[in-house]
């Protein structure tokens, strides 16, 4: 079995990450969305670590909770938005 881990938090990251566009429209997003329906990173009432984040709109943000088939494409957005953090400096250091 594997054991619940401590989930990584952090306010000001999340912050940044609502602050950036909607990774699939571009248009102001309205949440950082934790990635849903990968191994044991969430479901049974765990939460994603905040490392494993996008914005989304709210538009969005519904529909990839109703739609698993969208959810592949959450490692590529959540991908982006990591990078995006490196190279602003958010995650302190630039590559």
């Amino acid at each position: 079995m594997i054991e619940k881990s401590i989930r990584w938090r952090n306010v000001p990251y999340m912050a940044w990450v609502k602050s950036l566009p909607c990774a699939m429209c571009g248009c102001p997003s309205d949440d950082a969305h934790h990635i849903k329906g990968v191994g044991h990173m969430s479901g049974a009432g765990t939460k994603a670590p905040d490392w494993a984040t996008m914005p989304l709109c709210r538009i969005h943000h519904d529909e990839m909770h109703r739609n698993p088939e969208m959810w592949p494409m959450q490692w590529e957005m959540i991908s982006r938005t990591i990078g995006a953090a490196i190279e602003s400096g958010m995650l302190g250091f630039r590559g």
